[in-house]
């Protein structure tokens, strides 16, 4: 209620010598600018401004930069580890195509070296083959040439059994 009384005060004009009148009067007119209480409201938020900015936006500041270059390094570490991961696939896929061609190169050596022993193996059996066949051709020969001579001298003493039983007879 006193505050009441007190705004109700301000709107009135003093009058006479009360001590509320001369504190009025002491008081400066509120639309009027008091250049030096200017002042001193400007000094007082430059003054908070910068305490401020020292004491609450540095450290926030300093803690944001922080991370900013963590989330960076940690960017970077993954790109390296990316770069590296590639590089270390790029090896694999050479090692691997290089096995393959390894592989491909024995595979083949293989199958030419079994293509040889089949090639020898045929050959072998081939010679072996033709020889047998040399040896019963020679044997056929041979036994056609005694077939020959036992039928010449069949022949031969046909005739003479016939020519004697002609004569026999005649």
């Amino acid at each position: 209620m006193a505050l009441l009384e007190l705004a109700n005060l301000t709107l009135r004009t003093p009058e006479g010598g009360s001590p509320v009148a001369r504190i009025l009067a002491q008081m400066p007119d509120p639309m009027r600018p008091d250049l030096p209480s200017l002042l001193f409201v400007i000094v007082l938020l430059v003054v908070l401004f910068l305490y401020l900015r020292v004491v609450f936006f540095q450290p926030i500041t300093k803690v944001m930069e922080d991370r900013d270059r963590d989330l960076n390094a940690g960017s970077d570490a993954k790109a390296q580890a990316a770069a590296k991961l590639e590089a270390r696939q790029k090896d694999y896929q050479a090692r691997l195509k290089e096995l393959r061609a390894q592989a491909f190169e024995a595979r083949k050596a293989l199958s030419d070296a079994a293509t040889r022993e089949k090639q020898r193996l045929l050959d072998e059996a081939r010679t072996k083959a033709q020889a047998e066949r040399q040896s019963a051709v020679a044997s056929l020969k041979a036994q056609q040439a005694a077939a020959r001579q036992n039928l010449l001298a069949q022949v031969d003493a046909l005739a003479e059994a016939m020519a004697q039983t002609l004569l026999k007879q005649a």
